[in-house]
């Protein structure tokens, strides 16, 4: 026992190195499994090692340390030299970043105090093993159950996948019901295509006579008006049965049914009539000759006619929404139909203010002589080289404007029914453009 003892001593370090090994391995032993073989806390052996995982508190004895030489309540330098000659022999090892791992065993001739104390090394190397393998792979699962969880998509994204493959599976399906849909509105469709096409010929037709000026053609014209004519003719002669003239004096068409699609041909058909009208009194205004109304003037009775026009096409759906609104059988759902009427009335009474500001500007814009500079004077004509650059020809009435270039007056009422700035510095002249003052008419179908 003296023996043993003496070689415990001699290998021991100095003081300083002593409270450093202790510190270190203190810091080993945070979970505090080592704190009861500390001398004022004597414990049994079932206490010391009821905490680690894999030995049941009943297996472990007092003569295994005995015989391994330890005794219990002995300093904690015994113990602490054990662990310490363990980790060099043949104890439990780890690298970085890595788990416990027992060395392969060595075979070296050991001093005879050694040869007691290796099964309980291997006792303890082995519960830090599976102590740390149970740790690890408690880890590693939350690390798959994390990237599980990353993995999997938003709810939203799985949402928007879905409708996505819906579609594609029912693409052709929704094909076949958009043709079935066509082919039993093919009349109104081919109505609504030749009307179209009518209007877009007849618009763009007109608005290049208007900037002919004296060029103009009174035969195209003309053409324009019996055109325009002949296709509200044929259209109220082939649907004469559904009496759809009724429409334009506020009057109920003769239908069986009104359904939405009744709504809509109703008030197509109406409003592209209207559309022709309107291009029809244009015609008139051009039609006039230069003495009974000169052509500088003659953008201010177009946009009084547009304005006009669209005031009135907005009123002729009221009474169609009104009889779609309530149906057939206004009793049967009278509280939704006058909610709905109500709303529509609400919404229909802003769009019908901005149509009558619209033309009392037209009346005021009509009414009023707008100046875009003053008179040139012949010096001024000369230092401009004696021609217009608008129209290329020699000045009539010319006008000096703000940016002293000098143009004809009617050339720069023609121009300013389209643009806002000077036609060669580009300079801002106008403060508002005026709409539909170059005869153009407006393509807004009016549903509602």
């Amino acid at each position: 026992m003296q023996r043993r003892h003496s070689s415990n001593t001699d290998g021991m370090p100095s003081e300083r190195s002593r409270s450093q090994t202790l510190g270190s391995e203190s810091s080993l032993d945070e979970g505090g499994v080592f704190d009861c073989l500390k001398p004022d806390s004597p414990a049994s052996p079932q206490q010391i090692f009821s905490g680690l995982v894999g030995v049941p508190s009943g297996s472990v004895s007092s003569a295994q340390f005995q015989a391994a030489g330890l005794v219990l309540g002995s300093p904690p330098e015994v113990f602490i030299q054990m662990t310490a000659s363990a980790r060099e022999d043949g104890g439990p090892h780890r690298t970085e970043g890595g788990p416990f791992l027992p060395r392969p065993p060595q075979h070296h001739h050991h001093h005879h105090h050694h040869f007691h104390h290796q099964p309980l090394q291997h006792r303890t190397s082995s519960l830090l093993q599976q102590a740390t393998t149970a740790a690890g792979s408690e880890r590693h699962s939350s690390r798959e159950e994390a990237q599980e969880d990353q993995s999997t998509p938003a709810p939203a994204l799985s949402e928007l996948k879905a409708v996505v493959t819906w579609l594609q599976r029912g693409f052709p399906f929704i094909l076949i019901l958009l043709a079935k849909v066509c082919f039993q509105h093919k009349l109104g469709i081919a109505v609504c295509v030749g009307m179209v096409s009518t209007f877009a010929y007849a618009n763009s037709t007109f608005r290049h006579q208007v900037s002919l000026r004296e060029d103009r053609s009174v035969f195209a014209a003309l053409w324009i008006v019996m055109f325009c004519s002949g296709n509200i003719v044929y259209i109220y002669y082939t649907f004469s049965h559904e009496e759809l003239h009724n429409s334009l004096i506020f009057s109920k068409p003769n239908l069986n049914s009104f359904d939405f699609f009744d709504l809509i041909w109703v008030v197509g058909i109406t409003d592209f009539v209207l559309k022709y009208f309107t291009i029809g009194l244009k015609c008139f205004v051009l039609f006039l000759p230069k003495i009974l109304l000169a052509f500088k003037s003659r953008g201010k009775f177009y946009l009084l006619i547009e304005e006009l026009s669209q005031l009135f096409r907005a009123l002729v759906p009221i009474q169609l929404w009104y009889k779609y609104i309530m149906g057939e059988d206004p009793s049967s759902s009278y509280f939704l139909g006058a909610t709905l009427i109500i709303i529509y009335s609400l919404c229909k009474s802003f769009d019908l203010c901005g149509r009558v500001a619209a033309v009392r500007k037209a009346l005021a814009v009509l009414c009023s002589s707008q100046s875009y500079g003053v008179r040139a004077g012949s010096q001024q004509c000369t230092e401009a080289g004696d021609v217009c650059a608008i129209c290329q020809a020699e000045f009539r009435d010319p006008i000096a404007l703000l940016c002293q270039h000098v143009f004809c007056e009617e050339c720069l009422c023609l121009w300013f029914d389209r643009e806002r700035t000077c036609p060669l510095c580009r300079s801002t002249v106008v403060d508002s453009l005026r709409c539909w003052k170059d005869g153009t008419t407006s393509a807004h179908f009016q549903i509602y």
